[in-house]
């Protein structure tokens, strides 16, 4: 497996993933409103504005893209593996390679919104609990749990 940062051809790619796993992990507590605004911040065309925005990482295995994550400032954020990849090790190498990336760009801590399902990644790898919040996509809230790494 290699990272790479993520380019305009990837955007079809990555949405596909984002949208596979969030359809397996995510969808079942959304509801239909956030599914719909879930599936518009995450669209093709959406993707080609966050690879342009944002510094952003691809896990390449086999020609394919089997993960992906950002950085916006501080933020981590759209942290997605392929489903079928999920407990292989591929997330926490992503998070390891941007976790690099900010200590070597000056960055001292990092944070991020962490859906439910994201949770027990995120405590058993170093992160820690700021508070629960709702953040708003398009006018429509997701409970989140802010959470914070010093580097």
């Amino acid at each position: 497996m290699t990272i790479r940062e993520a380019s305009i051809a990837d955007a079809k790619q990555l949405s596909d993933l984002i949208t596979e796993n969030a359809n397996a992990l995510l969808k079942p507590h959304y509801s239909p409103e956030q599914w719909e605004i879930f599936i518009r911040y995450y669209s093709e065309q959406t993707m080609i504005e966050k690879i342009n925005q944002q510094v952003m990482f691809c896990a390449e295995a086999n020609g394919h893209i089997v993960g992906t994550i950002a950085l916006d400032n501080d933020l981590v954020v759209g942290f997605y593996t392929r489903l079928q990849q999920v407990d292989q090790g591929i997330g926490k190498q992503l998070m390891s390679h941007l976790e690099n990336y900010a200590r070597a760009h000056g960055i001292k801590a990092l944070q991020l919104a962490a859906s439910p399902a994201g949770l027990a990644f995120y405590h058993k790898n170093g992160w820690q609990k700021v508070k629960d919040f709702t953040v708003y996509h398009y006018g429509v809230g997701f409970e989140e749990t802010l959470m914070i790494k010093t580097l």
